[in-house]
């Protein structure tokens, strides 16, 4: 019996031992699964799931590998899918080929920060037979942000505080200048540009090389300068404005002729040109759109208004003595109507006598019935007030009340629409311009918003785009930024009717011409036509002429 027991016992630790010689460890297995050659490197957790493998290109050592598995490991992955948040990729069986995972955190902190984006579990079916398909849906990453925004980022300079009037004045007088420079060389390269028979073609004195950007693309780049003086001209003018805190609609109507004229050397190419260039017609829109608001505005605010309320005063002043004297003639006594008399709605026979019959039945006479009826007969339901339609229904509440306080009456309605007022040449003219100035503003940012809008720059001028999305300024900060600074913050112009952001469609203007013109070989003023020396003005050279000039 102890010899039995004894070569039981020898014989289940000769079994143990060989089954510990047996065990491998992960490092001898990774060793030994080398011969298989280097694997492609598993996709990352952020791309959307790809179809299925085939279950026979899949390695097969299911036995090994659940064998060999740490229970530690084990309970790691059980653990992780059940918050549907798996710390390991996507199968199995990229384990074993890559070392395993760090040991998982203590309970007492978090699994990954609250700002991290989680790695879903994106398998599309079971690694093992027998193993319970996950219950996870594929979720598609958010794509990044766009590049601009990462990449191009504005300085942020110093403020430097609103400047004194003469800084103003001085930035006025230099970019007058600096839009009569390009508006010159523009029109001259225009005339270049026509063929030799052409009766509009005009020679350069110095032309542009050959195949250089300036002769390659003479036409853009002369629309181009065109369009840079509109801006400096613009910004000339609002400079003096701004400054002052007024509009100077005198001076604003010098730059009408030569906006016009900018701008239909833009539309001839429309169909001609992309949504780049398209985006510049946007912005000449948008330049006389907010050249119309601040008109408007400032004369609204320091002309009509003012005026309007001491007219309503005497208007409203007026109207209440018409309503008055309208209730007090209603509420003078008239004399009631007179009753009828009692013969004169009686019959023949008295109507306190006994009914004279004509027959043995008794029946009454038929004049007799009649009266009757008439007499017991109900009046007539009293109509409703009729209400005035001399006055708007709004304007009933602006009239006094009757002395009972009830609203007005018909007839105080209808006296005080009968008032009037005097208004001057020069107030109605100032109105007629101001209705006429809202609907070309209208107009304008109606059409400036079919070429020129957030989007169209992200695409297309993203530097421009990415200087006023990832700004600091406000908008009323239009001194701040140096129209010829290419890297500082902007601001996206907010609504013309508020009679501001004409700096910022400027600023605006400027980057996107320079940003254009970096891609064309566009210089700017150092590419400009030099004007000749003055001399007699002939009928041509003045044929395009404006005040500016």
């Amino acid at each position: 019996m102890l010899s039995q027991s004894s070569s039981s016992s020898a014989s289940s630790s000769t079994s143990l031992q060989k089954m510990k010689k047996r065990r491998w460890t992960r490092e001898q297995l990774l060793k030994n699964l080398e011969i298989l050659g280097p694997l492609a490197a598993p996709l990352p957790p952020d791309l959307p799931p790809s179809p299925p493998a085939s279950r026979s290109n899949s390695p097969t050592a299911p036995a090994i590998k659940r064998k060999h598995e740490s229970p530690q490991d084990h309970d790691v992955v059980k653990r992780s899918r059940t918050n549907g948040l798996p710390e390991k990729p996507s199968s199995h069986h990229h384990n074993l080929y890559h070392p395993p995972p760090p040991p998982p955190p203590p309970p007492s902190q978090p699994l990954r920060s609250s700002n991290a984006v989680p790695s879903f579990n994106l398998r599309s079916e079971p690694s093992e037979d027998g193993e319970v398909r996950e219950d996870t849906t594929a979720v598609t990453p958010r794509g990044p942000a766009p590049a601009v925004l990462s990449t191009t980022v504005p300085v942020r300079r110093p403020r430097r505080g609103r400047p004194a009037p003469t800084s103003f004045d001085e930035m006025h007088d230099i970019y007058h200048k600096y839009g009569r420079m390009l508006k010159y060389s523009g029109d001259a390269r225009f005339w270049s540009t026509y063929p030799a028979t052409h009766k509009e073609y005009r020679p350069l004195a110095n032309p542009p090389p050959p195949n250089s950007p300036y002769h390659k693309h003479g036409g853009l780049i002369a629309r181009l300068e065109l369009v840079d003086a509109l801006v400096c001209f613009t910004y000339s003018l609002w400079s003096k404005d701004f400054s002052r805190k007024s509009c100077f609609r005198e001076t604003w109507a010098t730059i009408e002729a030569f906006l016009g004229w900018c701008k239909n050397k833009w539309i001839a190419e429309l169909d001609t040109i992309g949504d780049r260039e398209k985006a510049l017609l946007g912005l000449i829109w948008m330049i006389e759109g907010f050249i119309h608001g601040r008109k408007f505005f400032f004369s609204a605010k320091l002309v009509i208004d003012p005026e309007m309320d001491r007219i309503w005063a005497k208007m409203k002043a007026e109207m209440t003595m018409l309503s008055g004297n309208a209730e007090k003639a209603d509420g003078q006594p008239t004399q009631p109507p007179m009753l009828p008399s009692p013969a004169s709605i009686a019959p023949v026979n008295s109507a306190n006598s006994t009914p004279i019959t004509n027959s043995a039945s008794g029946t009454p006479n038929v004049n007799i019935s009649s009266g009757i009826n008439l007499a017991n007969s109900p009046a007539p339901s009293r109509s409703a007030l009729p209400v005035s339609t001399a006055l708007p229904q709004y304007m009933h509440s602006l009239l006094p009340q009757t002395a009972k306080g009830q609203s007005a009456s018909y007839n105080m309605v209808e006296a005080a629409a009968k008032a009037t007022a005097t208004i001057n040449p020069a107030l109605a003219f100032n109105v007629k311009e101001l209705s006429g100035g809202v609907m070309a503003a209208g107009y304008c940012m109606e059409h400036a918003q079919r070429t020129l809008t957030l989007p169209i720059l992200a695409r297309h001028y993203p530097t421009t785009f990415a200087r006023m999305m990832s700004s600091s300024l406000t908008a009323h900060e239009e001194h701040e930024p140096d129209i010829e600074d290419e890297e500082g913050e902007l601001f996206w112009p907010g609504q013309c009717v508020t009679g501001e952001g004409l700096g910022w469609v400027c600023l605006m203007g400027k980057a996107m011409i320079k940003e254009f013109g970096r891609d064309i070989g566009y210089l700017g003023l150092a590419g400009v036509v030099p004007k000749p020396a003055p001399g007699p003005i002939t009928g041509d050279s003045s044929r395009h002429a404006s005040v500016l000039r």
